[in-house]
């Protein structure tokens, strides 16, 4: 096979495959009394990053479950991290944080910050429904993005799982 057939063939399994893996911009999520987090500091980990609405039941179960595998997967240098983008995020921070005991951190950010990092504009067509689960490998780089409406959803502590191990193994 010819390097210019190869590479057609690697575009086309790639453009197969779903969306390309992209560089993961460049964004800082706010915390609650305490210093914000910018994405690029856990460089060298797994991350799987959470958008979530804080008061969305779903959000709410889905933190359930990221508390249990982030007690299996923190010490294989994964990272989980959630951030709401809800108007009422920042009130309602305090009693999410009370209520579910999160191990890992949980941030908030604007919904215009998180539509820019997930590349999204108000004419997207793809409806952005929470949570929203972002996979970046340890080099930075976005693998995947998980929309609310995803079959994923179903059974998220299993599949995600399946994912993280997938990604460890790289």
């Amino acid at each position: 096979m010819t390097t210019r057939a190869l590479a057609s063939a690697l575009l086309l399994s790639t453009l197969w495959a779903g969306e390309p893996a992209r560089p993961a911009p460049a964004f800082t999520m706010l915390r609650l009394n305490q210093p914000s987090i910018r994405l690029s500091q856990y460089r060298g980990k797994v991350v799987a990053l959470a958008f979530i609405a804080t008061t969305c039941p779903h959000c709410q179960q889905f933190t359930v479950e990221l508390n249990q595998i982030d007690r299996d997967y923190s010490h294989r240098g994964v990272q989980i991290v959630e951030c709401a983008f809800n108007d009422e995020g920042p009130q309602a921070m305090r009693e999410f944080l009370e209520r579910f005991e999160p191990r890992f951190p949980v941030t908030y950010s604007t919904p215009a910050a998180v539509s820019a990092f997930l590349q999204r504009t108000m004419l997207d067509p793809r409806p952005l429904r929470v949570p929203v689960l972002v996979l970046i490998d340890r080099a930075g780089m976005i693998r995947e993005e998980i929309g609310g409406e995803d079959n994923f959803f179903q059974n998220p502590g299993a599949n995600l799982r399946a994912k993280l191990d997938k990604m460890l193994a790289r």
